[in-house]
C-alpha cells in the first residue's frame, strides 16, 4: 500500500493528465457528451419503473427515485469493473512507450467514473432536495470504497485479460447477473427478511459488497438519513486486505505484460 501511495504521489501529475484526456475522449465518444451519462441512468430508470411498478404492480413511493440511486451506484461499479479488466490491453502502446507503473493505468478507470458517478448522484440530490442534510456530505464514504472495491478487481482481472482475452466478455456477464443479486430494483431487507430464503444464502448475499454500498447510497439520497457504518467497514477492512495481495500479484505479473501485449 505504501509503495502504491508513492506511485500515485510521484507520478500525480501523469495521472491527472491521463485523467482529463480519459473524460474527454469518454464524453468525446457519445454526440450527447456529459448529458449521455444523466441521461443513461434517467433512461434505464423509467424502463425498471415501467416493469416493476406499471405491470408487476411492485415498489413504493417515489420508487423512480430509489430506483435512481441503484442504477447510477451499479453502473458506476460495473463501467469501472469492465474498464479495469481492458485498461492494459487498452493502453498497450503506452505501457511500451512509457515507464509508468502498470497501476496508474488501473487506477484511472474507477476515478473517472467517480467523476460521472457524482454528477448523477447531485441529479438526485436536486430532485430529491428533501432528503438532503449534513449526513449527504458522507456520500463521499460509499463512493471511495467502490473505487476501492474496483481497483481492487482490476488488480487481478487486468493481467487476465492479458492472457485470456475473453475475460472481459465474461466479466460482462456476471456483471449483469451482479446487478440482480445487487438492491438496486429492490431493499435489501427483501433479502433479510424473507422467511423463504435459507440462512446460508442470505449469508451469501451479504458477501456481495456492493449490497451495503448500494445500501448505503439509498440511505443518504432517498430515505434522508445516515448509513448504518459497520457494514461498511467491515467491507473496507476486506477489501484492504485483498488489495495487499492483490498489488503483489500484479507487481509479479507486470514484468511480463509488455511481451504478451
Amino acid at each position: 500500500m505504501l509503495r502504491l501511495s508513492k506511485d500515485i504521489w510521484e507520478n500525480r501529475h501523469a495521472l491527472r493528465s491521463q485523467f482529463y484526456v480519459n473524460t474527454k475522449t469518454t464524453v468525446a465518444t457519445t454526440k450527447l457528451g456529459m448529458l449521455w451519462w444523466i441521461l443513461d441512468p434517467l433512461f434505464l430508470m423509467l424502463i425498471y419503473y415501467f416493469v416493476v411498478k406499471v405491470i408487476f404492480n411492485r415498489g413504493g413511493p417515489n420508487y423512480h427515485l430509489f430506483l435512481l440511486c441503484g442504477l447510477v451506484t451499479y453502473q458506476f461499479f460495473s463501467r469501472s469493473i469492465a474498464l479495469c479488466t481492458g485498461a492494459l490491453v487498452r493502453s498497450e502502446g503506452l505501457i511500451k512507450q512509457a515507464s509508468l507503473p502498470m497501476v496508474i493505468y488501473v487506477i484511472i478507470s474507477p476515478l473517472v467514473q467517480a467523476f460521472f458517478c457524482i454528477i448523477g448522484f447531485i441529479v438526485i440530490m436536486i430532485w430529491n432536495y428533501h432528503a438532503l442534510g449534513l449526513h449527504t456530505l458522507s456520500i463521499v464514504v460509499p463512493v471511495f470504497l467502490t473505487i476501492m472495491i474496483s481497483f481492487t478487481a482490476g488488480l487481478f482481472l487486468s493481467i487476465f485479460e492479458v492472457y485470456i482475452r475473453d475475460t472481459g466478455k465474461l466479466i460482462s456477464y456476471v456483471l449483469r447477473f451482479g446487478m440482480y443479486l445487487s438492491p438496486v430494483l429492490y431493499a435489501s431487507d427483501r433479502i433479510y427478511d424473507n422467511p423463504s430464503i435459507p440462512e446460508y444464502a442470505k449469508a451469501l448475499y451479504s458477501l456481495n459488497p456492493m449490497v451495503h454500498v448500494i445500501t448505503a447510497v439509498k440511505d443518504l439520497l432517498f430515505h434522508g438519513r445516515m448509513f448504518d457504518p459497520v457494514p461498511l467497514l467491515i467491507v473496507f477492512a476486506a477489501v484492504f486486505a485483498i488489495m495487499q495481495f492483490g498489488l503483489f500479484f500484479f507487481r509479479r505479473s507486470s514484468p511480463y505484460v509488455p511481451k504478451m501485449l
